[in-house]
């Protein structure tokens, strides 16, 4: 219950929740007549099954408008499981309230109004559970489903050359830095307590994206870096950037002031 919720965070995700249920809601009543609830609703002199459409209605123009609500939130709040539980049961006490509201009006008030909402809490709760329960397992199964099948997580990164030759696999947090030379990249990496550079014959570019996924940030036109290497960021008389390495081994690095910003917030 207190995992995090995975649904569709589009408004479009959740239309199957606005149709389905005010659906089923008249259909089990229809096929079912639960507590007795046709002959309850014979009154104003219309049928039974004007009234049932007329609370379908009803419970879709809610299940529109909550629904709405929580696809806005959803993408900025991190529900979770026991919030997502809490709010149906919100949409399913709104509906109580307006339906013992629609039920006094067409009684004409010869019933309290409380007596009448407190059939009304029993008429919606004990029908609407099925299809939450229902749809809520649909989403837990296809959640399990993507995860059975989600392709596991590559942990190490591996370096091709300009013909697509695997050349060097190495774990993300031994990589120091990436330096473009030519048409080659060093690639500067601890292995044990040592320093140690690797020339690949490939382009800055060729490597970017999978090195900046990976933790490195790029710091300067010719230069990764990996930020958890960087002891200090330092600046001379002339305005020149330079970052200083925990290695003194390794040379400074210089960096660009349009990656200064964003590598001094990661230190």
């Amino acid at each position: 219950m207190n995992t995090r919720l995975r649904i569709g965070k589009t408004y479009k995700s959740q239309l199957l929740y606005i149709v389905l249920i005010p659906a089923f809601f008249v259909g089990f009543s229809f096929l079912y007549n639960p507590f007795g609830m046709k002959e309850y609703y014979q009154v104003g002199g219309m049928s039974f099954g004007f009234h049932f459409v007329i609370l379908a209605t009803i419970l879709m123009a809610i299940l529109a408008i909550t629904r709405l609500v929580f696809s806005a939130l959803y993408k900025h709040i991190p529900f979770r499981w026991w919030h997502y539980t809490i709010w149906c049961f919100g949409e399913v006490f709104v509906f109580a309230f307006f339906m013992a509201l629609y039920t006094t009006l067409f009684y004409n008030g010869q019933f309290n109004y409380f007596v009448v909402l407190s059939l009304c809490f029993k008429y919606a709760y004990l029908i609407l559970i099925y299809p939450y329960l229902f749809l809520v397992l649909i989403q837990i199964i296809l959640n399990k489903d993507k995860d059975l099948n989600a392709e596991p997580v590559e942990t190490l990164l591996k370096f091709y050359d300009e013909h697509k030759r695997l050349k060097l696999t190495i774990d993300p947090a031994a990589l120091i830095s990436i330096q473009a030379d030519a048409n080659y990249v060093i690639l500067r990496y601890m292995d044990a307590d040592r320093v140690k550079d690797f020339m690949l014959r490939a382009s800055m570019k060729s490597v970017e994206n999978t090195v900046a996924q990976r933790g490195l940030v790029r710091c300067h036109r010719s230069y990764f870096v990996n930020p958890k290497y960087v002891k200090l960021l330092r600046k001379n008389k002339e305005g020149m950037i330079t970052a200083e390495l925990l290695h003194p081994e390794v040379p400074s690095i210089p960096v660009s002031k349009q990656f200064y910003k964003e590598l001094s917030e990661l230190l």
